[in-house]
């Protein structure tokens, strides 16, 4: 190969290449380092924050990778955590990347590779028409195309889904990829209903049965799934309240035959937003899980056998309070909120939300985490505080919200969305100025911000760190609208018209169609204008809508997200790499970067790739072929997929004629390299020619996520064949 490089082109020396218009010694490996790419890097070696180094392991996603660690996934390679590059996020501005709006959906969506065909799907229970039963649909992660559905033909062994309920992604059949278990759709009246068992295809796996197989239908109304691995064996295990299901579909426990609510917010001992949240943790530290319903947790005694004998046994229950408001039952979120490696279980429960100290049950003692002082002087234990805005309260999202190192609590109310911070030693005070100063560990309104919600005021919310800067923002949806929080200030940072019921349904982020970048994802309901005439009310032009909307950044930038998302309770360390729960779990307060709940899982900080492009020409064959050679570097510390296409121009900028489009064939690692060719007419001699190539052409950056999106094109000038 005999090079043109440089502005004019000149020749470059055997063994040279062309980087930034001029001639440099070649890296036999192609991989470059150093503050100016002159150093080479050996075989196998990526280069990450000026220094080559070594993969550390092989990965699916982040939660295959220690603390300092992220799973690159061009190298399917844990590799060490980059320091941060300084790229910038912007404005969260989205585009539109697909829509599916054939039925009303009113739970969150669930996310996972569940046909194993290597993209993600989005699982959805659609309203075909009222709010008892309705299909469940399989949609493509990628495309938003509807793969199958199952509607309601009991006739044919075909069961629709409960539409109030939210469905969950786990393993219950054995062969490693995610099944879909739900709450099935209820008979003409009746409020009763079974949960199923579907695999990715559609096929029915079970439905809940007794051991003598009579089917178990119970009132399911608008509790969520949960899985988890409650025994020995690596399929999941099924909770709705405390109604637990075996992987095969067993009932193996069902208090009253009524376990299901269990959880539920009570007046006067009356339900009155029936179904639980139940979510599993490892509250006292033995290496085995408890079940948290909402004021109670239980130890489970799992015995194997044919059918196995299982017993949950109260472990703590916090009902003890004088006050009968601050007995009542409701939503639980986990996590250590004073960092003394034990968790506490925030409870949403109407009409206050409390702290419960996770290993007690008692209340949590916030002013001082060894509990001592609140032993000593119960008046000290962190009280229960109306929710603000009123009326039921939605399930906590819990994050690091202001950057502190430790998590707070955000909770929906009827009329307002607030995080909740705690008075903890050391804590710098930031409140509402009308808010009286709040004791020494009292749990206090950090910020409000005004929505709409008093249809049920129960809708949850999720976070996401969309800047990778360690704060994380929150995305909640009232009646009328979507929107990202500012996590620390309450500043609406997006705002998208979006109707809903606001059963317990949030939008999450997610990767929901693989690419490696991460995409908005939410669903709407109450479709029809007569359903949203508050909306109309408070927002003249309001357009209501139905079905499953994903957006993505505008700009390509936000950090990227694991591809799943798996169950209502989700908070990372409850779903490995394919979406199905852990035979252990690791308590995700102790993992470094977590300690959070309803949290999408990141990689770190904002780290993207920054393809760079040099232009060069061989004219070894000249005059019968003069080839553009343009090669793609990769500067930024995260690989990039093949398939990226390379555009070029006859001119000095893409206004010239196109001369041709060429896609990479690799994958290209940090620090490392890849090139395309493209042969065209040799300019003679005495007409040298200029040429202009871009990489990753397109709107709103292409389609790759970069930290820089200004330097990814190349001139080639005055080039020509020699004589």
């Amino acid at each position: 190969m005999t090079l043109l490089c440089g502005l004019p082109a000149g020749c470059c020396e055997a063994g040279e290449e062309c980087m930034s218009g001029a001639c440099v010694p070649a890296c036999p490996g192609g991989v470059r380092c150093g503050a100016d790419d002159s150093m080479c890097c050996g075989e196998g070696e990526v280069c990450l924050d000026d220094a080559c180094q070594l993969p550390l392991g092989a990965c699916q996603d982040a939660s295959e990778c220690e603390a300092g660690q992220f799973c690159d996934p061009s190298l399917g390679q844990c590799l060490p955590l980059p320091g941060q590059l300084g790229c910038e996020t912007g404005p969260l501005e989205v585009a539109l990347e697909w829509e599916w709006t054939t039925d009303e959906v009113a739970h969150t969506p669930m996310i996972a590779d569940v046909d194993d065909d290597g993209v993600p799907d989005v699982v959805i229970s659609a309203k075909t028409g009222g709010w008892g039963t309705g299909a469940l649909v399989l949609l493509d992660g990628a495309t938003g195309a509807e793969k199958w559905r199952i509607a309601h033909d009991p006739v044919n062994m075909q069961f629709g889904s409960l539409v109030r309920s939210t469905l969950a992604l786990g393993d219950v059949s054995g062969d490693g990829v995610p099944d879909i278990i739900y709450a099935g759709g209820t008979e003409v009246n009746s409020s009763l209903a079974p949960v199923h068992a579907v695999d990715g295809q559609g096929q029915l796996l079970w439905t809940s049965h007794l051991a003598n197989d009579e089917i178990v239908k119970v009132r399911i109304d608008n509790a969520s799934v949960t899985v988890a691995n409650l025994d020995d064996d690596p399929e999941a295990e099924v909770a709705l309240g405390a109604m637990i299901i075996d992987h095969d579909g067993l009932v193996v426990w069902n208090p009253n035959n009524n376990g299901v609510q269990v959880g539920t917010p009570l007046n006067n001992n009356t339900p009155i937003y029936f179904g639980g949240l139940a979510t599993v943790a490892d509250l006292d530290g033995d290496d085995k899980p408890e079940l948290v319903t909402g004021r109670e947790a239980w130890k489970i005694e799992w015995v194997a056998g044919d059918p196995p004998t299982v017993t949950l046994s109260e472990f703590w229950a916090n009902d003890m309070n004088p006050v009968m408001a601050h007995n009542n039952d409701g939503w639980p979120s986990v996590a250590d909120l004073d960092g003394d490696g034990k968790p506490e279980v925030v409870l949403t429960a109407w009409p206050t939300i409390r702290v419960i100290n996770g290993q007690t049950g008692q209340l949590w003692c916030g002013v001082d985490p060894t509990d001592a002082a609140c032993v000593m002087n119960p008046a000290l234990r962190t009280q229960p505080i109306p929710i603000k805005g009123g009326n039921l309260g939605g399930p906590a999202t819990i994050a690091d919200f202001d950057g502190d190192g430790r998590p707070e609590a955000a909770v929906t109310g009827g009329s307002a969305f607030a995080v909740y911070d705690f008075n903890r030693p050391d804590e710098q005070v930031v409140k509402p100025n009308a808010d009286p100063m709040p004791a020494a560990g009292a749990m206090y309104a950090r910020w409000t911000a005004p929505v709409q919600d008093n249809s049920s005021a129960a809708t949850g919310a999720s976070a996401f760190d969309f800047q990778g800067d360690g704060v994380a923002e929150i995305i909640q949806q009232d009646e009328c609208f979507a929107r990202v929080f500012d996590g620390a200030t309450g500043a609406v940072l997006l705002e998208l018209m979006n109707s809903s019921g606001t059963i317990h349904e949030y939008p999450l982020v997610a990767d929901v169609d693989g690419d490696g970048a991460s995409e908005l994802v939410m669903v709407a309901n109450l479709a029809e204008p007569q359903n949203v005439t508050d909306c109309t009310v408070t927002t003249p032009g309001f357009q209501p809508r139905k079905g499953v909307f994903v957006y993505r950044a505008q700009g390509n930038n936000w950090q990227p997200a694991r591809d799943l998302w798996t169950q209502h309770t989700y908070h990372g360390t409850d779903a490995d790499a394919a979406g199905n729960p852990p035979l252990v779990e690791q308590a995700n307060w102790t993992v470094p970067g977590l300690n959070n709940f309803r949290q999408t899982t990141t990689a770190g900080p904002f780290h993207p790739a920054d393809l760079t492009l040099s232009l060069a020409a061989d004219v070894a064959q000249c005059p019968a072929e003069f080839v553009l050679v343009a090669t793609i570097h990769n500067e930024g510390s995260l690989g990039a997929p093949a398939g990226i296409d390379v555009r070029f121009y006859e001119g000095l900028n893409d206004s010239g004629a196109l001369l041709g489009t060429v896609p990479t064939t690799e994958a290209i690692v940090p620090g490392g390299s890849t090139q395309v060719t493209l042969a065209v007419p040799a300019p003679p001699a005495d007409m040298p020619g200029n040429f202009f190539a871009v990489i990753d052409p397109g709107p709103d950056g292409g389609v790759i996520q970069e930290c820089l999106e200004n330097n990814n094109d190349a001139l080639l000038t005055q080039a020509a064949c020699a004589e």
